[in-house]
């Protein structure tokens, strides 16, 4: 029985897209040094950075605001923490997004024209920084089922709170893994039909494979997006659901192939 293909599966599958794109600040807190679950799976390799609030004490420094940005010494900035002014003294205090802006994801100060800082002025910058820490050193990560662990020896202390930035990716399913499923859909779609109603090339039952085969991909990634830890967030419901919505359909459009049970007869005196 060949109902469907790899390739019309995949058809839909580029439909799918339950990433939430980048994450940023994600709290999480890694004690012993067991895997604590992050909020999703199928993380983007190499997308992750782990990091901690170096001190609640900000530090200062002198910068000299032209016609580009600046590069803060201690990096990255905490969002919302940069305080400019004319000098130590506070005498005058600058406002952000009036008089100077700051990509704290780049790490970077510039003065706005228009603003209170005129172009080659020194200034005084205010600001907290968060420590990073190293993949493989301070932390291992498991990239398919979003979880993190601090390791032996590195320098996150047991308890300690932490923030997570990553990127999530679309769903990915390697040929191997549909095609997998597809043996198991066809396989549960011959136990139910009945074979004298069925023609291989009819619509409806093709369909019907490829949305039970859907079912099946969604239902292992509910699987690998909530790894057997509570808390996992809503993408494994979001998963599951897809799962069920696909099912549902695929058995709809079965009713009409499905095996006739045998009728009971009630039993009869003698």
């Amino acid at each position: 029985m060949s109902l469907t293909s790899v390739s019309q599966v995949r058809s839909h599958l580029y439909r799918l897209n339950l990433g939430e794109g980048s994450i940023r600040n994600q709290p999480l807190r890694l004690t012993v040094l067991q895997y604590s679950a992050l909020p999703h799976g199928r993380i983007v390799s190499d997308s992750d950075r782990v990091k901690a609030v170096a001190s609640d004490i900000p530090i200062s420094e002198r910068i000299t605001l032209s016609g580009a940005p600046v590069a803060l010494s201690q990096q990255p900035p905490v969002p919302a923490t940069v305080v400019c002014a004319a000098d130590d003294s506070l005498s005058t205090i600058f406002q952000e997004n009036l008089d100077f802006s700051v990509d704290y994801a780049a790490g970077t100060i510039n003065r706005i024209d228009g603003g209170e800082i005129a172009s080659g002025s020194t200034i005084t910058a205010w600001y907290l920084y968060y420590r990073t820490y190293r993949r493989d050193i301070d932390y291992s990560i498991d990239y398919e089922r979003g979880r993190v662990r601090r390791t032996s020896g590195g320098g996150i202390e047991d308890g300690q709170e932490l923030l997570v930035d990553y990127s999530v990716g679309d769903a990915e399913f390697s040929d191997s893994e549909i095609a997998q499923c597809i043996e198991e859909a066809e396989a549960e779609i011959e136990h139910l039909v009945d074979p004298d109603r069925v023609t291989l090339s009819d619509p409806a039952i093709m369909a019907a494979a490829t949305f039970l085969a859907l079912s099946l991909l969604c239902r292992d990634s509910a699987a690998i997006s909530a790894a057997g830890v509570s808390g996992a967030g809503t993408t494994s419901t979001l998963w599951i659901t897809l799962s069920q919505s696909y099912r549902e359909t695929a058995l709809r459009l079965l009713l009409w192939f499905r095996r006739t049970l045998p009728s009971l007869k009630p039993p009869q005196l003698a």
